[in-house]
């Protein structure tokens, strides 16, 4: 939806992508990993089926509490203790974005933070109720009913969405030009 917002026609390709935490990685460091991960494993998929030979945008994002990466929730109980935690304070997202065409391959990571009001153990509840978690980063999708407990975004909304525009068009803008028609650059 966010990409057809920018005049991006696209597929997707489903992959799968191990993503576990390598010992002493920093977040940065393991969301930029996790990206070229999956642009890799998407472009050799390309090229083994024989498929048409486009460029392949990934992205990877992250919650980040005082350190430690928050991935998606394993249960409703983890999900309600990541929520918990970012209630009355902050908490940092990391979206990296990444873009291939055969040897052209570009990385661009969005650092937000984000700010929560105190969630009431109540509407924690009901937004799990809701079921809006089960495959988000942390547990929240921002644009969801969680939402509007945030009070104040320093950086990129976008990137809590899980795909920044502008690092998208940039990431565009840098093809090679005979990689692909456009109408974002």
């Amino acid at each position: 939806m966010l990409l057809k917002q920018m005049g991006v026609e696209y597929e997707v390709l489903a992959i799968d992508t191990a993503e576990e935490i390598l010992p002493d990685e920093t977040p940065e460091e393991y969301s930029n990993r996790v990206t070229l991960e999956k642009l890799d494993i998407s472009w050799d998929k390309i090229v083994q089926e024989k498929l048409p030979l486009l460029p392949v945008l990934c992205a990877d994002t992250e919650v980040v509490v005082d350190g430690a990466i928050y991935g998606k929730p394993k249960s409703y109980d983890d999900a309600y203790r990541m929520l918990k935690s970012y209630s009355g304070r902050s908490h940092e997202v990391i979206t990296t974005t990444g873009i291939k065409f055969g040897a052209h391959q570009q990385l661009a990571t969005n650092i937000t933070r984000v700010f929560f009001k105190t969630i009431p153990d109540a509407e924690i509840a009901h937004y799990l109720r809701i079921g809006d978690y089960h495959d988000k980063a942390g547990a929240y999708g921002i644009q969801s009913y969680i939402g509007q407990f945030v009070y104040r975004i320093e950086g990129c909304f976008y990137a809590v969405m899980g795909l920044p525009l502008s690092a998208v068009r940039e990431l565009l803008s840098g093809l090679p030009k005979n990689s692909v028609k456009n109408t974002a650059t």
